[in-house]
């Protein structure tokens, strides 16, 4: 009898001990606030409302609310990884190759998701079967580092080649024929009409994106600026170009920024295209332009998803491509959720991720913002949307879970999500596809190099100021800060990676 009243006072200090564990989900007790902290345009006066509806809605399917935190694309650094950094509680959050997955990583600011030893267990496996049951395998094994997925990535398209929009109006306008666009440069005569025509606008609006760009994106993840990287497109023969490259001591950026430093003076270019607090979003929401660069997937489907978000009825545009079909690891990672180690109830920010991969509803409102509101449901399915001050607020469709299952609006083709998933069927995969740089032991320039690059990068890439005698000077310090030292150690990591995988 003593026996049996020992272990069940055992077992009930068993069961003491681990009810901080227990989700207010499992438990049944208050709704558990999830904090998600995501990447777009900026904060909206919709944002409560939009929430109000989301909670309405989920806290009943996982007894859980979510307070949304929309950073900006310029503020991200500063205010999201920041806060994430200072160890605030945050139980969701944007992450991608190019927004510092990696350093995140590799400062053990996310939780490890399919690690059946872990504090949790193997958050994906018991919380999320929607994600493992629908998502392409390519994106889970493809984001993972050393096995480990560390962050869930958005079911969306793989291949995703830089290229140029336009507005259609605009290039009517001047007399351009898109047909005739095979590079940045061949926009300039057609610029000069633009000018004449409007002043005060800037027919070519930029962030320093490049949409001819003939380098990897985010080759080295968490070196700021693509200081070092591979060339994209393959050969006339198929054969890809391996060699790692300084880009700045490159002719390919002397010339591009000598372009850029021409257009900027003529007048062809916002003067704070520089500046971080620079978008291109009420230049573009207008109308006011004549092209862009941007990341494109295919069919007119980026552009359109930018006409939703701009709430501007006559805006018409449509696409040029400047790379090839060319997978690489950025875009493989290109969105992801990641469950920061700050975030109090880990299981219900996983459920609240499973929902976002197996739930239109959620998606819906999400994306479009709340019925009757923001948005109606249009005869053939479709969403007609009504204002879009939601839907221009956040990061936009490619952020939110399973694109595959999101309704379309009526701006775009009905089978988009189809030409979404097929659009990367004949895409060609780079040779260094799945490739992660992990800084550590060059950690010290790498950070340098960093610094150096916020301050300098954007101002050559926008045409601030004059490439002849900044570029010269900007390898001097990158050099000074340990260029030559990060590309070795790049190379060296990268014969490993290729010797690894049986190269």
């Amino acid at each position: 009898m003593k026996r049996k009243l020992l272990a069940m006072a055992l077992a009930a200090i068993m069961i003491l001990l681990m009810l901080p564990m227990i989700s207010g989900a499992e438990s049944g007790g208050e709704p558990y606030t999830l904090v998600y902290y995501w990447i777009g345009n900026g904060d909206t006066d919709q944002r409560e409302l939009v929430q109000d509806t989301v909670n309405a809605y989920v806290e009943p399917l996982i007894n859980a609310n979510v307070e949304f935190r929309i950073i900006s694309w310029g503020d991200w650094p500063t205010k999201a990884l920041t806060a994430i950094q200072a160890g605030e509680k945050i139980d969701i959050f944007f992450t991608a190759d190019w927004q510092s997955y990696m350093r995140s990583v590799t400062q053990n600011t996310f939780l490890a998701l399919n690690d059946a030893e872990g504090p949790y267990g193997n958050l994906l496996e018991q919380y999320a079967p929607d994600v493992l049951s629908t998502i392409n395998p390519g994106f889970i094994t493809g984001t993972q580092v050393n096995g480990v997925n560390y962050a869930v990535p958005t079911q969306k398209e793989l291949c995703v080649p830089m290229g140029f929009i336009y507005n259609v109006a605009a290039a009517e306008e001047v007399g351009m024929d898109p047909s005739t666009i095979t590079s940045l440069a061949d926009f300039e005569p057609y610029m000069a009409k633009y000018k004449e025509l409007y002043p005060d606008q800037y027919p070519y609006l930029t962030d320093g994106s490049w949409g001819d760009e003939p380098w990897v994106a985010g080759w080295a993840s968490g070196l700021n600026g693509n200081l070092i990287t591979q060339k994209i497109n393959a050969d006339e023969n198929g054969v890809f170009d391996e060699t790692l490259y300084s880009v700045w001591e490159s002719e390919e950026n002397m010339e591009h920024a000598k372009l850029m430093y021409a257009w900027a003076q003529a007048g062809y270019t916002n003067p704070d295209s520089s500046l971080s607090s620079y978008t291109i979003t009420d230049e573009f929401n207008a109308g006011k332009f004549l092209f862009v660069s941007q990341p494109l997937k295919g069919n007119n489907i980026k552009g359109m998803e930018l006409v939703n978000a701009s709430g501007n009825p006559d805006l018409v545009v449509d696409e040029i491509y400047g790379q090839q079909k060319i997978n690489i690891t950025t875009h493989s990672g290109g969105s992801m959720l990641a469950i920061p180690i700050t975030s109090e109830d880990p299981a219900t920010a996983m459920k609240f991720i499973n929902l976002m991969h197996s739930d239109t509803k959620l998606l819906d409102i999400m994306l479009f913002g709340v019925e009757g509101t923001h948005w109606q449901r249009a005869e053939d399915g479709r969403v007609d949307i009504i204002n879009a001050a939601w839907n221009g607020a956040h990061g936009g469709a490619w952020t939110l879970g399973n694109t595959a299952i999101q309704s379309v609006s009526t701006n775009e083709d009905p089978e988009k999500n189809k030409m979404l998933a097929e659009y990367s069927n004949d895409a060609i995969n780079h040779p260094s596809l799945g490739f992660r740089f992990a800084q550590d032991s060059v950690d010290s320039q790498v950070v340098a190099l960093n610094n150096i690059a916020d301050g300098m990068n954007r101002a050559i890439l926008t045409g601030a100021t004059d490439p002849t005698t900044a570029i010269p000077d900007y390898v001097d310090q990158l050099k000074a800060a340990g260029l030559d030292d990060v590309l070795a150690e790049l190379q060296s990591q990268y014969d490993a990676w290729k010797i690894a995988k049986g190269e």
